[in-house]
């Protein structure tokens, strides 16, 4: 549980309501190992990269959608998606390419629900490579 009272798989609606269950896709340091031919090290930088990044990545998102810009969204959510798309398909990686698709057709009024959906599914994605980092398992 986050500090607004959110946990890993649930989501504001972007009204203050409560949040409702969304699908979780759950991240795994094991797969990601795997990926990269058991290298735990370029793993771990990886990791580390997104945690200095993400944050500026939900940043330009959300000044896209301040701004009114579907172009600017549709980049900021296209830049996301390239950078989620290194850890997981599907949850946050698939909603940063629904917000680039709405972006790309000008439908603006759609994206903030998601926008807070994609915060609250890299919450737990950054809960899960904080306790990788810790070296402690992601499952506690």
């Amino acid at each position: 549980m986050d500090a607004q009272g959110v946990t890993a798989g649930e989501r504001h609606d972007g009204n203050g309501e409560r949040p409702r269950s969304a699908p979780a896709v759950a991240w795994s340091p094991a797969a990601m190992i795997e990926r990269l031919d058991g290298d735990d090290v370029l793993a771990r930088q990886l990791v580390t990269l997104f945690l200095g990044e993400y944050e500026r990545l939900l940043a330009n998102l959300r000044q896209a959608l301040a701004a009114d810009s579907a172009d600017d969204v549709r980049g900021a959510a296209h830049a996301a998606k390239g950078c989620l798309a290194n850890f997981i398909e599907g949850g946050p990686q698939a909603t940063a390419h629904q917000i680039e698709q709405l972006g790309a057709a000008g439908r603006l009024s759609e994206v903030p629900a998601l926008s807070a959906q994609l915060e609250n599914e890299v919450v737990a994605l950054v809960l899960a490579m904080q306790a990788f980092e810790r070296g402690t398992s992601c499952a506690s």
